[in-house]
């Protein structure tokens, strides 16, 4: 009886050994819209401050690999709330990375994506210099884009054409991985809001049409949770941790047949 007690137990060893080799997963905190603005004129924290620590310490207590911040991470290109912003993720215990939205540029306070990345990256370990960008992770492969318009900023994104051939030529070139694309703007709208379109979004769209490797593509600006399935694609939308309080979670998994499936959950930093 005690032999066969030991075998039991062998046999369950041995089976959740294999189902730890053949299923893997990867998870990555993904936190937008943090609108930082700080209080210049009193020593007082303000709510935008407070939430993007709480998430910072979420982070650093929970199961995640990685956290990306997808832009509009400061509410104006303002080089004090940047550096600020810049601070605080760096309490992060772990990689991260920083995309740009369209407040974090100005052209009137001559903040361009090369200033606002000497900025971020003089005061965090931040692991993007510059974008667009990409990084590799395993069997994966992260890639950061801009979609800023530098030269007429506005609300509405811009991929321009240097931006999507580096897209095409980075799917192209890594073909074997899977590939999971961060962003401030979607290419496919969470919701009606003309204001923030993309403008010509076919020419991205027809470099995803090109290519099977792309697992999902993440974005911010709309201020809306949303998941689309395009074309076997997911584009999660993640909302505002400024106002809302949330950001998200979104695991990959490796399946023990080589497939992937992706999940996403909000998180709440109250």
């Amino acid at each position: 009886m005690r032999k066969f007690s030991l075998l039991i137990i062998l046999f369950l060893l041995v089976v959740l050994n294999a189902s730890q080799c053949f299923a893997k997963s990867t998870t990555i905190n993904v936190i937008s819209d943090a609108h930082l603005v700080s209080n210049k004129t009193e020593n007082k924290m303000t709510p935008s401050i407070s939430n993007l620590i709480k998430a910072v310490s979420m982070s650093n207590n929970d199961n995640s690999n990685y956290v990306v911040f997808l832009g509009d991470n400061v509410n104006s290109a303002d080089r004090i709330d940047v550096a600020m912003f810049s601070k605080v993720i760096n309490k992060l215990k772990k990689p991260y990375f920083v995309v740009a939205g369209n407040r974090d540029i100005s052209k009137s306070k001559n903040m361009n994506k090369k200033e606002y990345f000497r900025i971020v990256n003089k005061f965090s370990s931040n692991k993007i210099r510059h974008l667009p960008s990409y990084k590799k992770e395993d069997d994966l492969i992260f890639i950061f884009l801009a979609g800023v318009n530098e030269t007429f900023p506005s609300m509405k994104g811009y991929y321009k054409i240097d931006e999507v051939d580096f897209l095409d030529k980075t799917l192209t070139k890594y073909k074997d991985k899977k590939a999971v694309i961060f962003q401030h703007f979607p290419v496919i709208p969470p919701k009606d809001d003309d204001l923030r379109l993309t403008a010509k979004p076919e020419l991205y769209l027809d470099v995803l049409a090109k290519h099977n490797n792309v697992l999902a593509i993440v974005s911010g600006h709309y201020h809306v949770e949303n998941i689309q399935n395009v074309n076997g694609v997911k584009h999660i939308s993640v909302g505002p941790l400024y106002q809302t309080g949330e950001f998200e979670q979104i695991k990959i998994f490796k399946n023990k047949n080589s497939t992937y499936s992706i999940t996403a959950k909000i998180l709440n930093v109250e």
